[in-house]
């Protein structure tokens, strides 16, 4: 049967105004004959609380490694993986040797089983994405959504991105397939391991006590609005405001690229770009493309120089008037006592 051409992007997000979520991953789904081509959208979006490190002038941080023994600076090309095993030792793995143990590419989401949902434990579900329709017929995803929502079974699978193997939960949810990643056996902690207390008896009394307590807090539904992420709400308001008011704005510049395997592949969202996002369409942002970068410092200096000239007392102008009339009336005296 044949594959389509796998196509993998940037984990990366573009849900401005209009703008379509870009596809991460492109495959199928198979199982059995059946072949499914789908794209994979990340079903989430990072917080807007996350912001870029730069200096006092708006000048971007570049990332630097240092050794931890002889504090001097390891350039990329130095750096080798370390694999540290259960006795702390550190075993170098080359990346010859990294390859040969990694996943083969492929562009299929093979199925493995069909299992009813309550029998994964919440602990394994680990990151969310949409399964959209790809190619030029949806039908088969359709059908598959329908059968899967009607027999309330969830699909167990696996797939390759970015060099990685994931293991994965296919779900239906009202005619949508959504694909949650899973966790591995062994990255699960036991309740054990962490010490916590054992299950015991408790006083029947006390049980009573606290289901009258949970009675007087029940909903039947949840309210989606303690959903909410109240810290970027007013974090969001705070920026907009400083930019509106020109305080302590900066223009970032010589921004370098973090490496993306030393980074782990985290994310780092630029804070202009989220501006870009949350202000009007009639907001202009200026970039540093757009002008030279200004120190924080003038800022703050222009910032003191007004509220300075701001709370100054008023000059009165009666009391100025006054002085005029007496400095006058001084020299028309002095000037009558010359002439006598």
């Amino acid at each position: 049967m044949p594959k389509r051409k796998r196509k993998e992007a940037p984990e990366t997000e573009e849900e401005s105004s209009g703008a379509r979520v870009r596809s991460l991953w492109s495959g199928t789904i198979t199982f059995g004959l059946v072949s499914i081509p789908v794209d994979l959208l990340s079903a989430v979006r990072p917080r807007q609380t996350a912001m870029k490190l730069v200096d006092t002038a708006g000048h971007a941080l570049g990332r630097q490694y240092h050794c931890s023994q002889e504090g001097k600076k390891v350039d990329y090309d130095d750096l080798v993986r370390g694999y540290e095993t259960d006795d702390g030792k550190m075993i170098v793995i080359t990346d010859a040797e990294f390859e040969s143990v990694a996943p083969e590419m492929s562009a299929d989401i093979e199925l493995r089983s069909f299992v009813p949902l309550e029998q994964i434990p919440p602990l394994y579900f680990q990151k969310p994405y949409f399964l959209a329709p790809a190619g030029k017929s949806s039908k088969a995803y359709i059908l598959l959504a329908a059968t899967m929502e009607k027999t309330g079974r969830v699909a167990i699978g696996s797939f390759v991105m970015r060099g990685h193997e994931y293991l994965v939960a296919i779900v239906s949810d009202n005619g949508v397939l959504r694909a949650d990643t899973l966790r591995y056996t062994d990255e699960i902690r036991t309740p054990e391991a962490i010490g916590l207390p054992k299950k015991s008896k408790v006083a029947a009394a006390k049980v009573t006590q606290f289901v009258k307590a949970i009675g007087e807090l029940t909903q039947n539904s949840l309210d989606m609005s303690e959903l909410q992420d109240r810290e970027a709400e007013e974090l969001k308001e705070l920026a907009e405001s400083k930019q509106q008011h020109r305080d302590d704005v900066i223009h970032p510049t010589g921004a370098e690229e973090a490496d993306p395997e030393a980074a782990g592949g985290a994310k780092i969202i630029d804070l202009m770009a989220v501006l870009r996002k949350s202000l009007s369409k009639s907001t202009v942002v200026r970039t540093a493309e757009a002008s030279a970068p200004i120190s924080l410092a003038e800022r703050r200096a222009e910032r003191d120089a007004r509220a300075s000239a701001a709370s100054a007392p008023p000059v009165k102008k009666k009391a100025t008037t006054k002085r005029k009339r007496t400095v006058k009336a001084k020299k028309k005296s002095t000037r009558k006592r010359a002439r006598a």
